[in-house]
């Protein structure tokens, strides 16, 4: 198996907007410091106190500030748009109704990944994952759910979508919220990659890479201390045929930007002297 080359990982190499998240506004300014570091990817993260994910006349506004800094949005992260405050159908209609419109914004700013964390995958949250699935048919989208800490594990999240078993829904693995049976990241771990990716297998659509110290996740990639297995978690990215973008979601931290454009170099060398 060819290992990824650093140009490989940078040709695909994306950043979540948590990184300015609660820090700095949204605007031109953040997407023209993301090139400037040589980032033209972005997965936007959903931030109702600056924009709207489900109106088209702030998505626009958005869109032409991303393009006027040569930045593509590759993904929407709707983890607020989850379905666990809904105990009616009238309420999951309206919330279903929402997600059909950040769908077909993120369409329209030529992003093709929507997901969310949806926590429990109770019936509300299938009946609607089933209604979009089908709103997306035709498309390129692909509608992802994501794994997390304290709620639904990987093997509930693979359970969830091989009953649905739609070409066009899979798996967002973050490899920060990820635990074993006792509590340990097994991302850690010699083994614990493989052994993960082996459960998401073909479902795997989506990530979010982070470094992780101390039990903390969302640090920087690859500062001290970073306990990631990366040489293995990027050769089993390979070996189960992930194609999608090679996602970053650092929040605030001093040098954040920097370790991310670093990254592809960095990874690349781990998989060489691996």
């Amino acid at each position: 198996m060819v290992a990824y080359t650093a140009q490989e990982i940078r040709d695909r190499l994306s950043i979540s907007t948590f990184v300015f998240w609660g820090h700095r506004p949204i605007d031109k300014g953040v997407f023209d410091e993301l090139a400037r570091h040589g980032i033209q990817r972005i997965e936007l993260l959903e931030s109702p106190e600056q924009f709207d994910m489900a109106d088209a006349s702030s998505m626009k506004l958005v869109g032409e500030a991303c393009r006027n800094s040569g930045i593509q949005v590759v993904a929407f992260h709707c983890f607020k748009t989850d379905f666990n405050d809904i105990d009616d159908e009238v309420s999951r209609k309206g919330r279903s109704e929402r997600c059909r419109r950040q769908i077909d914004n993120m369409l329209e700013m030529e992003g093709t990944l929507w997901g969310c964390h949806a926590k429990e995958t109770n019936s509300f949250v299938r009946k609607s994952y089933e209604e979009l699935a089908r709103h997306v048919e035709g498309t390129d989208a692909a509608l992802t759910v994501e794994n997390t800490t304290t709620g639904p594990n990987i093997e509930d999240r693979i359970e969830f979508l091989d009953a649905m078993d739609h070409p066009q829904v899979g798996m967002i693995l973050d490899i920060g919220h990820v635990r074993n049976e006792e509590r340990i990241n097994p991302m850690t771990l010699k083994g614990g990659p493989t052994k993960v990716l082996e459960i998401c297998g073909h479902r795997l659509r989506h990530i979010h890479l982070h470094g992780f110290i101390d039990g903390a996740d969302h640090h920087p990639p690859l500062v001290e201390g970073d306990e990631i297995q990366w040489a293995e978690l990027f050769n089993m990215l390979r070996k189960v045929e992930y194609r999608g973008a090679i996602n970053f979601e650092p929040r605030r931290r001093d040098g954040a930007l920097e370790y991310t454009a670093r990254a592809p170099e960095g990874i690349a060398e781990r998989l060489e002297a691996a």
